[in-house]
């Protein structure tokens, strides 16, 4: 598999039936979105140039948000299983938080 340029994040892909594959890349940022702690409704959003970047950024704030008083979420952050720490913080609290990560695409004028 070719490396994507630094910056471009695949956008959409196309499956044909003959078995060939279509990607469109785009330029884009990684999104880090927090909905909880910080205000009633608020949505906090930070940009990371990096999914890895989002996601450690985003087990951080996790951690400072209460889930350092877990085992299974401390265990979660130490094996740098970010991702499914998010996951677990989303899941203490349903209805109102949110901790997502997510590629944001730029759009240039034409």
């Amino acid at each position: 598999m070719r490396q994507r340029p630094y910056g471009t994040e695949i956008s959409a892909q196309t499956f044909h039936p003959d078995g060939t594959t279509v990607t469109e890349l785009a330029p884009a940022v990684w999104t880090l979105a927090h909905r909880g702690y910080s205000g009633p409704g608020r949505l906090d959003v930070w940009t990371y140039p990096t999914r890895e970047a989002a996601l450690k950024a985003g087990a951080d704030l996790a951690m400072a948000c209460g889930m350092d008083e877990e085992s299974k979420a401390q265990a979660l952050y130490q094996g740098g299983k970010y991702e499914e720490l998010l996951s677990l913080y989303e899941r203490h609290h349903p209805d109102t938080h949110l901790l997502r990560v997510q590629p944001s695409f730029l759009h240039a004028e034409p």
